[in-house]
């Protein structure tokens, strides 16, 4: 929660991102595409796209920085899961509550 004891923006979106059923073996790639295209662009940064496999996109996002002289930082992460034992959770592990 932040000051004024809402939810900070960083972890709802965080569980709208959770609650995407990225679940092996059927993830939908394409809808965490579109989740991460529109916080993308909602926070104005430069993204593409680049499929390699076909079904399975990278995405891809440029923050710019304001000092050029710094080296770039990369961070990587992946979308898919492996499936859980819903029943060993108390809540549903995706429903990021």
């Amino acid at each position: 929660e932040n000051m004024s004891g809402e939810e900070d923006i960083a972890v709802t979106n965080f569980r709208r991102y959770l609650r995407i059923d990225t679940e092996q073996p059927n993830p939908k790639y394409y809808e965490c595409r579109d989740f991460l295209y529109s916080l993308a662009d909602e926070l104005g940064w430069k993204r593409w796209e680049y499929e390699c496999v076909k079904g399975k996109p990278f995405v891809g996002m440029t923050i710019e920085g304001t000092d050029k002289s710094l080296k770039a930082l990369l961070l990587y992460s992946h979308s898919d899961v492996v499936p859980t034992v819903k029943d060993a959770w108390k809540h549903d592990p995706y429903a990021a509550v």
